[in-house]
């Protein structure tokens, strides 16, 4: 799989991809492979995505980053400090079914890629 850096996401779709790969990479393998099954499936050539399904795996990325910002304490990286705000003031507004009423398709395509690990 491509690191995160290399799909072109702006900065919104950048940290939300980052806490979705966050969330996945610490399911288990077979719950990832569970959770995956049911968001991206091939048909024929054609790959489709579950919008309703992924939908709800943003929610649980973005829970499981609002729980998991708690414990982080403000520093002196510039970056950290910017990805630590938007997590606390931007990532509750967010709602995975608007979300996926207009996705990038560089979202998509790691959805895709991970769906194929």
């Amino acid at each position: 799989m491509k690191n995160i850096e290399d799909y072109g996401f702006d900065r919104s779709d950048l940290i939300i991809a980052t806490a979705v790969n966050s969330y996945l990479k610490n399911l288990t393998p077979e719950a990832r492979r569970k959770a995956l099954a049911g968001i991206v499936r091939q048909e024929g050539v054609e790959t489709v995505v579950n919008g309703s399904a992924l939908a709800t795996l943003i929610e649980s990325a973005k829970a499981a980053a609002m729980i998991g910002s708690q414990d982080w304490e403000d520093g002196d990286d510039l970056f950290a400090k910017r990805t630590l705000e938007y997590i606390r003031d931007q990532l509750p507004a967010l709602d995975g079914k608007e979300y996926m009423k207009n996705p990038p398709k560089e979202f998509l395509r790691f959805i895709e890629d991970w769906a194929k690990q």
